[in-house]
């Protein structure tokens, strides 16, 4: 990591940086009676504009880094935007809208606003107008646009990947890092520390995002078309399960709740130690089956992404006898190295430089049974996948189970963190009328760390 126009450096002693980091704090977890009574000029609101293909999964580890340093729920926001329409005035003027009820909600005179690749295209038009800029207090660019100058005026921190080694904006704090993938540029913990501390004029407490007590644990969200991220109305389960197997635990769901036409759902409480399947039900059409890692941190941006009818994922081959899956992680799955990820699906290893090179960026991986025949060819990244942005797909046979009985071990070992493996396990539902997704964190916790 690189970083030019460092802050300004000086001696401080142990006890005045204890005291003020206790302030802070305090600052930030203060009980208030109402929203309006947020401390203005203290804690400004933060607002994450996503990129192409995006959505609040992006934003999912950010907000909860930021919530472990104390933000409450009201001051973290996100402006999701439909990215298959080619220009911009619909993400502008959503923002603008969102903008005007955060202010409104908080009392706050100002907001922060952090952009995410084509996101900070839609930033710099938005700053062009003065009026604009003026409500907002600091922006955080996010390896996308350049610039000769920070836009609409408004102090700027630009945070560039490996995409992108001389990026900068005239005039900004531009911090580069080298090793860090697009997505992983505004999702890791490396960046968030630059992002806090350009907020809020020090180092945050702590860049992990800290378990909350198991029981107090709750997840809120949306289910939607995606990459539209327009709302989808249906009937959400909420499944416990044995982690080992991927079965259900019991014979009723933990929660059962209608989603309306806007697809959210939550607050639902859930054990921050438990696994869980999340599956969305509409009459008429495949159930769609969303399984996660231990939900160890309340989190508000939960998404479920279901494909529109005439989208890519018209292109998975659905079989009888036969489970397809869609694996992804808001960090680039990169193969080719000795310290690259794996990923295993049922025991084999399904990346390698063909599948996932570190040049396409990938976040999203589709595995089927190509032409329902039984044969896997790992070997090349199937079409139409090939060509979609961040996203890939392999042949690979998972015999079905009608009802599904059968376990599908998914295991991941996510690069820089000295071979920790990760599984999330899942059940062999017939792709024919089912839809199976698992969504790995962005992120490993060791305990060493910070």
């Amino acid at each position: 990591m690189t970083a030019s126009q460092p802050g300004r450096t000086g001696r401080t002693t142990l006890l005045a940086v204890f005291l003020a980091l206790v302030g802070a704090l305090a600052a930030l977890t203060a009980p208030t009676q109402a929203a309006a009574s947020v401390p203005r000029a203290t804690v400004n609101p933060v607002i994450f504009v996503h990129g192409q293909e995006g959505s609040a999964q992006q934003w999912q580890s950010q907000a909860k880094r930021f919530s472990s340093n104390g933000y409450r729920d009201e001051l973290l926001y996100v402006h999701e935007y439909d990215t298959s329409v080619a220009t911009d005035d619909h993400a502008i003027a959503g923002l603008e809208q969102l903008v005007d009820s955060v202010r409104a909600r908080t009392g706050s005179e100002k907001v922060d606003i952090l952009a995410h690749s084509r996101g900070t295209r839609v930033l710099h038009a938005y700053l062009a107008v003065p009026e604009r800029a003026a409500e907002v207090a600091k922006y955080v660019n996010l390896d996308g646009r350049t610039a000769t100058a920070p836009p609409g005026g408004v102090p700027t921190l630009a945070i560039w990947s490996s995409l992108q080694p001389n990026g900068a904006i005239g005039g900004a704090l531009n911090v580069h890092e080298p090793q860090a993938g697009h997505t992983e540029s505004a999702t890791s913990a490396e960046s968030f520390a630059h992002i806090y501390a350009f907020l809020r004029g020090r180092a945050p407490l702590t860049t992990r995002v800290l378990p909350e007590a198991s029981l107090s644990v709750e997840i809120a969200g949306r289910a939607v078309h995606f990459p539209q991220n327009r709302g989808l109305a249906g009937r959400l389960e909420v499944w416990r399960l044995d982690p080992g197997t991927g079965a259900r635990a019991g014979l009723l769901p933990q929660h059962v709740v209608r989603v309306g036409a806007d697809g959210a759902f939550g607050p639902l409480g859930v054990s921050g130690r438990g696994h869980y399947e999340l599956a969305f039900v509409r009459s008429g059409e495949r159930t769609n089956h969303f399984y996660f890692e231990p939900f160890e941190r309340s989190d508000r941006f939960v998404r479920l992404l279901v494909s529109p009818p005439g989208g890519v994922a018209d292109s998975i081959d659905a079989c009888t006898g036969h489970t397809a899956l869609t694996i992804v992680r808001a960090r680039e799955w990169r193969a080719g190295t000795a310290d690259d990820d794996r990923l295993r699906i049922g025991g084999t290893d399904v990346l390698n430089p063909a599948v996932s090179p570190q040049l396409r960026q990938i976040l999203g991986l589709f595995a089927f049974d190509k032409g329902c025949d039984g044969v896997s060819h790992l070997d090349a990244a199937l079409p139409p996948f090939d060509r979609v942005p961040f996203l890939t797909a392999t042949d690979l046979s998972l015999p079905a189970g009608d009802p599904a009985r059968g376990t599908i071990p998914v295991t991941q070992t996510m690069r820089g963190t000295g071979g920790v493996e990760e599984t999330i396990a899942v059940a062999n539902w017939p792709s024919d009328r089912h839809t199976v997704s698992l969504l790995f964190k962005d992120y490993v916790d060791i305990p060493s760390g910070g």
